[in-house]
């Protein structure tokens, strides 16, 4: 049974638990959000084009859309650090409360590079992936219209 001084920890401990965990899931909404505005963005892209037939028009929304898609992976990246510390964080408050799940690994880091290690797989390296993705669609867009505006 724990003393009356050991009980204050704990609760500091477990409080602090939960706060990290909900740091950790509300980065990872905002990871989310960041691919879903992209992916809304190139979608607004097509279909402006189409509406519009402006190759100005989308040479200038097709280069928003390459800049998006740049923050979007620096966003990532940057939270996946948040992520590399927020787990160590909690790993060691699962050690002190004696939680701990020995089995767990924690996360590995990732650069721009990850992209392209297709035998690895975790929700961030996908979320990069997509960005990527968006982003070479968002280059080939631009190129097509600078050359149809350069053909006319």
């Amino acid at each position: 049974m724990r003393s009356n001084s050991e009980e204050p920890a704990a609760e500091a401990l477990l409080k602090m638990l939960e706060i990290q965990w909900q740091d950790h899931f509300q980065t990872r909404t905002q990871t989310w959000r960041a691919l879903e505005i992209t992916a809304i963005i190139a979608v607004a892209l097509v279909g402006l084009d189409w509406k519009v037939g402006n190759p100005l028009i989308t040479i200038v929304s097709a280069s928003l859309l390459i800049m998006v898609t740049q923050f979007g992976i620096q966003i990532t990246l940057r939270h996946r650090k948040v992520e590399e510390t927020k787990f160590r964080i909690i790993a060691s408050v699962e050690k002190q409360l004696n939680i701990a799940d020995t089995d767990v690994r924690l996360p590995e880091p990732i650069s721009w590079w990850s992209i392209f290690k297709v035998w690895k797989s975790n929700t961030l390296l996908f979320i990069l992936r997509m960005h990527f993705v968006i982003q070479l669609f968002a280059i080939c867009y631009l190129i097509l219209r600078v050359f149809d505006l350069w053909k006319s």
